[in-house]
This record gives C-alpha cells, sequence and structure tokens, in this order.
C-alpha cells in the first residue's frame, strides 16, 4: 500500500509547505503529496473534497495532517479519518513532518508512518 500525505489547511500554508519541501530535499512527486486549502468552502464542502480525494486511490493510506486543532480543516480531516481504517490524521503540520513523510514514507506504513512523523514534527519544536 502506498502512503501519501494530504495537507489540508487555511490560504495556501500547504502550497507553501511542499514548495520549501522542494528547495529543501528537491523533487516532490505530485501524487504523493496533495495540498488542500479551505479557500471558499464550506466544512462540509471541504470534507465532501477531501472524501472525494481520498476514495479517488483506495490502493493508498492517507495522511492528512491539519494546520491547527478546531478549525474547519481539522473538523473536515477528522470527518473523513474516523471513516475508514487507511485515513489518519494529525494537526499542527510543519516543515519537518513533510520532509519526515518525504524521507521515511517507503520505509513505513500507514499508522506507524503517521507516528513517526508526528514525532518528528514535535521535535522540532524547541525553545
Amino acid at each position: 500500500m502506498n502512503n501519501k500525505l494530504l495537507i489540508v489547511t487555511h490560504g495556501s500554508l500547504g502550497i507553501a509547505l511542499i514548495e520549501v519541501a522542494r528547495k529543501v530535499i528537491g523533487e516532490v512527486k505530485d501524487e504523493v503529496i496533495v495540498p488542500v486549502s479551505n479557500e471558499n468552502m464550506s466544512t462540509s464542502e471541504l470534507a465532501e473534497r477531501i472524501r472525494m480525494i481520498t476514495e479517488s486511490d483506495t490502493d493508498s493510506f492517507f495522511i492528512i495532517a491539519t494546520d491547527f486543532p478546531g478549525g474547519s480543516c481539522f473538523i473536515a480531516s477528522r470527518k473523513v479519518a474516523s471513516s475508514s481504517k487507511r485515513i489518519s490524521s494529525v494537526s499542527g503540520v510543519n516543515i519537518s513532518m513533510v520532509l519526515s513523510f518525504i524521507t521515511k514514507r517507503e520505509l513505513y506504513q500507514g499508522i506507524q508512518l503517521t507516528e513517526i512523523i508526528k514525532t518528528d514534527g514535535n521535535r522540532a519544536i524547541i525553545s
């Protein structure tokens, strides 16, 4: 099963994270990481957009990373993730999480990869 990352954010944050990842690592396959913006969408419309993406590829495990907990991106993503065992959801996406996904997506699967990128994202937050 392939791993895919949906970066579901307010505005163009997801696109910016992918652009930065490309500058750090190099080419990133477009079909592996997909940015989804909530711009001009209700929470229900956003959930439907996420559902369409995840249902269009039943051979993949999707990790949905949202910008922060509690917002429309988080609510829509959790709703979709709760309906399938091949979808997980994390919040607080940062560049370390994206880089972790890119470099480890072929080494780990599903929930294990989700936990690894979450740990790597937390490790990047220092004071």
